[in-house]
């Protein structure tokens, strides 16, 4: 950020929304000067409200809130984009060709803001920090007389709360960054250096702590106040900042080696797991939470079991609290965006949008519990036949048959050379197309009808069970449990209760199955391919293989289908080259506007 002009009037002149469903929305008012604001608590809150507008999930109501309309799994390996405009390179693909730098470049779908490259600005960026501050220095200004202590202590819990979760935004994709923890003057230069990685990662923490104590012991209860801020949240960002802080890429001496404080801890320490593994343990035992299972019987048919996962994303009711949800992006009105954006070929208004890899394909294993393999001639003849349920909730392909879909009646999908999905201008490139978060037994784009909930879960409590299975196992292996924790559970319990929602077999009996040792090694294995199938599109996958320090250069495939006599024939082909330049692509680069303005910012490295 750094010299960043705050202009007042473009901060504080804002308008704000009133919905009697959304707690963030109010109606449109101007605030002149912080006294006014919060003096009044229906003023205040509505400040708070627009505070929490700076989040990536307000910028559409659509999932594809990135440049031409994509998925971050576009900029990875999961999946390619496909748009009608074949005249433009929208961010993820210039991202996968290794086309981004420190000049503009647009990542979301709205404008960014200063700088242009990310989200160094708005959308998880310092205007959203500046709101913040802005908050926790106007509660100063109440009092008893404005508004009750529970009402003043949520809103700085809240204040806070965004503060940290913000700065660890930017912490995601820059690395170490200038802590804001105050508000500056309208034309103050702001000259503030980078914090270290250490810095800014206790910086994060130290504040999480303060927000913990703002908020009610209880959980929210009221409609008003479900889906706020509250001390779930807290731990649960707790959880994934020290899993982030004890990964290899900042865990040791930085990819280039050099120690260098702003990308790195300089030292490798394995405590850092064991910090990691506890605050996932804490957030179990918490006990407010727990995966979301709508088919509970004890012997689930695939169709359940995939149902069990698809239903998750599209469950949100107010008045009963989807149990899996700790921090809920905006709560809209049921919409049919995230579909319309991602509609398959073969339709009127298809835009094809994220289309999935061959990798993420073959990344779900058979479903009992055995690896996909192109060379046995079984899977190759049925390549989707017998899959982890998950493969069904997440993609479409040849063959896929739903009994509604979009309008249509018993519709089968024919993604051959030949077929009507994979025809025209949003057509896919790698044979498939994406199914989860959408429903399309209810919305039909066609016609542009039908309305589903959509609401986006920055973390959810399968995260929960990922992190400490991750955490618990790289600090003392497969059954190492967090000493003193009221509900202790081992990296390999966590696995199985995530695996048994989707009708998978035990950690157990697929590492029998398999013929492996369940050891430390490959648990690790497993444990990164679980949290690549369940966390398939939810903006983990970018950032995962770069902390891991796993993420290659190389081709992402699809699959050329032709038929011959009624058969199928599968032909593996190129789809798009994914540029990863190991010498700088771990993390963004600061936009040059911000260093100009701020020579005291040094650019990440290879940049």
């Amino acid at each position: 950020m750094k010299k960043i002009y705050y202009i007042i009037s473009s901060l504080l002149l804002f308008s704000l929304y009133n919905c009697s469903e959304d707690p963030l929305d109010k109606t449109p008012v101007n605030f002149f000067d912080m006294e006014y604001v919060f003096t009044d608590s229906i003023r205040a809150e509505a400040f708070v409200n627009n505070m929490l507008t700076e989040r990536p999930d307000e910028i559409n109501a659509s999932y594809n809130r990135y440049e031409g309309n994509s998925m971050l799994a576009a900029a990875s390996d999961e999946a390619t984009h496909v748009s009608t405009n074949k005249n433009a390179r929208y961010a993820p693909q210039k991202m996968s060709a290794g086309l981004w730098g420190p000049t503009n470049m647009r990542l979301y779908r709205s404008d960014d803001g200063v700088g242009n490259v990310g989200a160094w600005y708005r959308w998880g960026g310092y205007c959203g920090i500046r709101k913040a501050n802005k908050v926790l220095e106007g509660l100063q200004m109440m009092n008893d007389r404005h508004a009750g202590e529970r009402f003043r202590k949520r809103m700085e819990g809240e204040a806070l709360f965004h503060l940290a979760l913000s700065h660890f935004w930017l912490f995601q994709k820059w690395g170490g960054i200038p802590i804001v923890d105050k508000v500056y003057d309208d034309e103050e230069v702001i000259e503030t250096p980078r914090a270290s990685v250490e810095e800014i990662v206790n910086f994060i923490l130290r504040i999480c702590d303060e927000a913990y104590e703002c908020f009610p012991e209880e959980r929210y209860t009221q409609t008003h106040e479900i889906g706020r801020y509250d001390r779930g949240a807290v731990l649960a960002l707790k959880s994934r900042v020290l899993l982030y802080a004890a990964s290899p890429l900042y865990n040791g001496t930085g990819f280039d080696g050099q120690s260098n404080p702003l990308i790195c801890y300089g030292n490798t320490d394995n405590k850092r797991w064991e910090k990691a593994a506890k605050a996932a343990q804490d957030l179990i035992d918490f006990g407010w939470y727990s995966l979301y299972v709508k088919n509970k019987d004890a012997s689930l048919t695939q169709a359940k079991a995939s149902e069990n996962y698809a239903s998750y994303f599209n469950y949100w009711n107010q008045s009963t609290i989807n149990p899996e949800i700790i921090i809920v992006g905006r709560i809209r009105a049921a919409n049919r965006n995230t579909e319309a954006d991602n509609f398959p070929a073969g339709f009127t208004n298809a835009k094809g949008g994220t289309c999935p890899s061959q990798e993420m394909v073959d990344a779900y294993e058979m479903s009992d519990g055995t690896l996909f393999d192109w060379n046995n001639p079984e899977h190759k003849k049925n390549p989707y036949a017998n899959r982890d349920p998950r493969f069904y909730a997440s993609i479409i392909y040849h063959g896929a048959t739903y009994a509604k879909f979009s309008g249509e009646s018993n519709y089968t999908f024919d993604i051959s050379e030949e077929g009507v999905n994979k025809r025209g201008q949003a057509a896919t490139t790698t044979g498939y197309y994406l199914n989860k978060f959408m429903d399309y037994s209810v919305v039909n784009i066609v016609t542009n009808s039908g309305s589903v909930d959509h609401v986006w879960s920055h973390f959810r409590h399968a995260e929960t069970y990922l992190n400490l299975a991750e955490a618990g196992n790289e600090f003392n292996g497969p059954n190492y449990m967090v000493p003193g924790a009221k509900n202790p559970i081992t990296p390999v319990q966590a696995l199985n209760l995530i695996r048994a929602r989707s009708g998978m077999p035990t950690v157990e009996a697929t590492f029998a199955k398999r013929g492996i040792e369940l050891n430390k090694e490959n648990l690790r294995e497993f444990i990164r391919q679980e949290r690549r199938i369940e966390l398939a599109f939810e903006e983990h996958r970018f950032y995962d293989v770069r902390r891991w320090m796993t993420i290659k250069d190389g081709l992402i495939h699809g699959v050329k289908i032709t038929k011959i006599n009624d058969e199928s024939n599968y032909e593996i082909v190129d789809v798009e080259k994914k540029v990863f330049d190991n010498k700088k692509h771990y993390f963004f680069p600061i936009p040059y506007k911000e260093i100009f303005v701020n020579r005291n910012l040094q650019q990440n490295p290879g940049w």
